[in-house]
């Protein structure tokens, strides 16, 4: 009995060992020094331990006529990523030629990637894309994740809230400040002892204004009509956005 239990935990210890050693940096498109991809494999072996959350950051020089979404969905499962039942992670997906990107969610991190997530992992990595910074699109990519996986484990979400808190805060001490100035002023007017006049008789002198009443009256006017052209116009954006079930994804160009 104790050479099954034995058995047993040494294939679990070298499953486990197989998946760790899975790369999660898959840069076909040579995009990376060897020494910056071992960073990042670093960082997302950390983030894996620490929050049992698996990030894929996969290149592509071409993925023909693939839907970015549905590639990057489709790599992520069918090469065993993710942790847990759900298989709880996220991949980052940039193809060269075209210049597509896509940041895909699936599982847990369906939850945690709300729309305010989306728009600050999207910003935060794309303009660096945008200027040929691959490694430090990556390395905010991951510097994102951190964030919200560790709002995530204290039960909260990254959110509007959260991403304002610094101007919330100067908003308080402002109305504050402001409310602060109403009040002495309040005290002030209250401490004011001399009579207002109601009207200016004890300021002028008697009969000294005479008022001419005057009208100007004209003859004439003309109105002049043009008719507006009205035209319409489409704004086409290389943004889109899809989930399932299963997953969450959204696709651009950088």
């Amino acid at each position: 009995m104790k050479t099954k239990r034995f058995f047993f935990f040494v294939m679990m210890l070298l499953l486990s060992l197989s998946v760790f050693a899975q790369d999660r940096v898959v840069d076909n498109a040579g995009l990376l020094s060897a020494e910056q991809k071992v960073f990042l494999e670093e960082r997302i072996a950390s983030i894996a331990a620490g929050y049992n959350f698996d990030l894929v950051i996969l290149t592509e020089r071409s993925i023909e006529a693939s839907d970015t979404g549905e590639y990057a969905d489709s790599f992520f499962n069918n090469n065993g990523y993710g942790h847990g039942s759900n298989r709880d992670g996220s991949i980052f997906l940039q193809v060269t030629e075209s210049r597509d990107y896509d940041f895909t969610a699936v599982g847990r991190g369906k939850g945690i990637l709300n729309n305010t997530a989306f728009n600050k992992l999207e910003d935060d990595s794309v303009k660096f894309l945008g200027d040929g910074k691959y490694f430090e699109a990556y390395n905010v990519f991951i510097d994102n994740w951190v964030t919200f996986l560790t709002l995530d484990a204290k039960g909260r979400n990254y959110n509007f809230f959260y991403q304002r808190n610094g101007i919330l805060v100067i908003i308080s001490w402002a109305l504050a400040l402001l409310i602060g100035i109403y009040v002495v002023a309040l005290w002030k007017s209250k401490m004011n002892t001399a009579l207002a006049q109601t009207d200016a008789d004890s300021y002028t002198v008697s009969n000294s204004l005479i008022y001419k009443e005057k009208s100007d009256r004209f003859l004439y006017s003309k109105v002049a009509k043009t008719k507006r052209q009205t035209q319409s116009s489409s704004v086409t954006s290389s943004k889109k956005s899809s989930s399932s079930s299963r997953s969450k994804s959204r696709s651009g160009k950088y």
